[in-house]
């Protein structure tokens, strides 16, 4: 499995320590980091992970991990995320049963503030509701995460190399559609991933501004313009039940908050330029 890092000392431990804990054997974990100054790699070094280098954008991260792992199957997980310790197993078995690639359901773990609820609920919204239209890559609500690796090699092909280093958000939405387009045998895995959410409004404004600032990137000749805009508006499931009115209104609050701090950055970024 490949972690892209970039100063991510306060959640990498416990995120290297769910994955010392899975029930499945044969792990091989990559940590490629982003030129992290706060102890990161000290962190992963002392999981037994193996540190990759890669100072580019997420994507870039996402290809080295990918080009560095020797096994069938990639797990494309993030620092802050907490594995369930079946989760691989159960993963492998589902790919073994002739998928390509697979959402795992995401959650948080326990909230301790307003801020992480918001993302609880988020989350809760977006995986009650999961057919066809929730696996479309441009409007769909989730995303996969564990591939085969020779599909994400084939599609990493099909991405402009000078994009690579300069992808920072939507990363995972470009892998994702890229596969699409070789393959539609998507699985789900229920139960499988937990998130160390943002402890605090700084934090989450701070990250989402970073992420505006990238959105530069797309302009009107990057091929995955399109892709970009549609994923930037409010992704909710499309037909909502009145009992889970009150989930899509925290869900609303908590995109709001993270869409004004990406368009600050995106504003920020073109007035530099």
């Amino acid at each position: 499995m490949a972690i892209p890092t970039r100063n991510s000392g306060r959640v990498i431990g416990r995120c290297l320590e769910s994955l010392r804990r899975q029930t499945y054997p044969h792990l091989e974990v990559l940590v490629v980091d982003g030129s992290s100054r706060d102890g990161t790699c000290r962190v992963a070094a002392a999981y037994g992970a193996t540190v990759v280098p890669c100072p580019g954008g997420l994507l870039a991260a996402r290809y080295q991990g990918v080009l560095h792992a020797r096994g069938q199957y990639v797990l494309m997980l993030d620092s802050d995320q907490v594995l369930e310790p079946t989760a691989v197993e159960r993963a492998v078995a589902l790919m073994e049963e002739g998928h390509d690639m697979l959402v795992l359901e995401e959650m948080s773990l326990p909230p301790r503030n307003w801020l992480q609820r918001l993302f609880a609920a988020h989350r809760r919204l977006v995986h009650r509701y999961l057919d066809e239209r929730a696996l479309d890559p441009f409007r769909g609500t989730v995303l996969p995460r564990f591939f085969r690796r020779h599909l994400l090699l084939r599609a990493f092909e099909r991405v402009p190399p000078d994009l690579l280093p300069r992808v920072v958000h939507h990363d995972h939405a470009i892998i994702y559609l890229e596969c699409w387009r070789l393959s539609r045998r998507v699985g789900y895995l229920p139960r499988a991933v937990y998130h160390q959410e943002p402890a605090s409004l700084r934090e989450a404004w701070q990250r989402n501004f970073r992420y505006g600032r990238s959105l530069a990137v797309f302009a009107a000749d990057n091929p995955y313009a399109g892709l970009a805009r549609r994923r930037d508006g409010y992704i909710w499931p499309r037909r909502l039940s009145r009992e889970d009115i009150a989930l899509a209104l925290q869900s609303a609050l908590l995109l709001t908050l993270l869409k004004a701090a990406q368009g600050a950055g995106l504003l920020w970024e073109r007035a530099r330029r």
